[in-house]
């Protein structure tokens, strides 16, 4: 057995690359969980803003929707989704997360449908504002869990755009981001390169082939490193009961 779930070892990789003092465009779920995991832990001083216009935020729990009133809950400004956006346009925002049922080799995200677009297997809740925050973010963080159905080598529909290299200097004319630089995964954490996701280290309690299991891509160059959760990362974990289930090793 694993010592942690699926969800919370996720959450706890991705607080890793929030850093404090940092502003951040979260979503609900493992995002939210991976922000506020942050917060408690080392970085106090990280800005969570949710699309509905909440800036500041410090929910108590696991928020269902970003219009819930935990949301709102000792929150330094509560605005509306305009000038959240705006603000994320306008370059004030340092980081998002982003999840979506499936991911390519270059970080297209896909939550509208399964499938053909026009007789899919399954349609989905679309966008949100995933694909603004896709093309606007200085920083963009992708959080799934390991799923080999997720990761394809071409998403069924291109929800949020990705960082594929022949879109690199269009995204740079538009004054867009650069698009994901970072997925991770229930077992491992991918880095963007040119050839698209890469292997870049290992979650707790699995190995390189564990982590790559099942996915069209990443195989690194060579070994890659473990990461390791500090003591006040799993502390930070109390104030989050629903991440403490743990789940079966591979």
């Amino acid at each position: 057995m694993t010592a942690l779930g699926e969800t919370a070892r996720i959450a706890l990789a991705a607080a890793r690359e929030l850093a404090d003092g940092e502003s951040c465009f979260v979503g609900i779920g493992i995002p939210s969980d991976a922000a506020l995991l942050a917060r408690r832990s080392h970085a106090p001083r990280l800005g969570l803003i949710y699309e509905s216009g909440v800036f500041g935020a410090d929910p108590p729990g696991p928020p269902l929707s970003t219009g819930s009133p935990e949301v709102a809950a000792g929150a330094a400004m509560i605005a509306d989704g305009l000038t959240a956006f705006g603000e994320l346009q306008a370059g004030r925002i340092s980081c998002a997360l982003l999840s979506a049922a499936q991911v390519d080799r270059f970080g297209n995200l896909n939550s509208t449908v399964l499938g053909p677009y026009e007789a899919p297997k399954l349609r989905m809740v679309g966008s949100g504002g995933a694909h603004d925050i896709a093309c606007l973010a200085r920083r963009l963080i992708v959080v799934m869990p390991h799923d080999p159905r997720r990761f394809v080598e071409r998403v069924d529909f291109a929800t949020s755009p990705g960082a594929a290299p022949r879109d690199t200097a269009r995204r740079r004319a538009l004054g867009l981001g650069p698009g994901p630089s970072v997925l991770i995964t229930g077992r491992g954490r991918f880095e963007m390169t040119a050839d698209g996701w890469r292997l870049a280290a290992t979650l707790p309690g699995f190995s390189a082939a564990d982590a790559l299991e099942g996915l069209p891509w990443g195989t690194p160059p060579g070994p890659v490193p473990g990461v390791a959760f500090d003591a006040a990362a799993l502390s930070a974990l109390a104030a989050l009961p629903h991440l403490h289930e743990p789940s079966p090793a591979p």
